[in-house]
């Protein structure tokens, strides 16, 4: 490996994953709410959860599920583009694995924002698409399959990254491969330790089945302190089979 070439992969990576799309987004479509923090509770004020993940979870539950999509598509490609840069430049090398290992660190710890970022999820993604494209297929399918059994958004989001590992290592990977599926499972896992606790907490007092199973949440971080609906795709995806099921049953 080229030491100099090695360190500008990291690099582009890193200033690349620290672009915030969150809060470039928010400011532009909803400049007085402040995405920084998450303070979520049930309908009933049992279930209390914090999070200062700024990402496209914290901009759904603000401004909306389509624009939670947007950013979460914004943050895959921050890190699918530098990977594939470098994949295509300097092909059958490691390059490409750091520049998307250090696009996830930069998501999760931006130098922009004060080391203030999200979680890694769609950066992870990201990368991962140029790894493996059909592994991350596959392993987001199981994870909406598990979504449905979980009905925990917190925790069935990190799912497919988890199965990713064995994916990679029981594939045709080399050892770089390897090594970077698990460097960044262990990202995910460190960035996600002040959400777990929080669950855990909540699961010890009880609070945590009826904040999961809540179809709606109210948002007490926003301006208003509205009412956000709590849908995970395969909410979404269970909603669209049911509504199908009706039409047929219909005619």
């Amino acid at each position: 490996m080229n030491l100099l070439v090695a360190l500008l992969a990291m690099l582009i990576g890193y200033l690349a994953g620290s672009v915030s799309f969150a809060r470039l987004v928010s400011r532009q479509f909803a400049p007085q709410q402040d995405i920084s923090k998450i303070v979520v509770e049930g309908m009933d004020g049992e279930g209390r959860f914090e999070s200062d993940s700024v990402s496209a979870t914290s901009v759904r539950l603000h401004l909306g599920p389509g624009y939670g999509c947007l950013v979460g598509i914004l943050d895959i490609l921050k890190a699918t583009i530098p990977a594939l840069v470098f994949k295509l430049w300097i092909p059958d090398t490691p390059y490409y694995l750091l520049a998307a290992g250090m696009a996830v660190v930069g998501h999760n710890w931006p130098i922009y924002y004060r080391f203030h970022g999200g979680r890694g999820i769609s950066p992870s993604m990201g990368g991962m698409l140029v790894v493996d494209w059909l592994g991350v297929v596959v392993t987001n399918i199981l994870g909406l399959a598990s979504d449905l059994v979980i009905r925990n958004p917190i925790l069935s989001s990190g799912i497919w990254l988890g199965l990713m590992v064995p994916w990679i290592w029981l594939g045709p990977h080399g050892w770089p491969e390897r090594i970077y599926s698990v460097a960044v499972a262990i990202i995910y896992s460190v960035s996600m330790l002040p959400e777990w606790r929080q669950m855990l907490d909540l699961k010890r007092k009880g609070e945590l089945e009826k904040l999961q199973l809540a179809t709606e949440v109210r948002v007490k971080s926003r301006v208003d302190q509205g009412v956000a609906q709590q849908r995970s795709v395969a909410d979404l995806l269970s909603e669209l089979i049911s509504k199908v099921r009706r039409k047929n049953s219909d005619r």
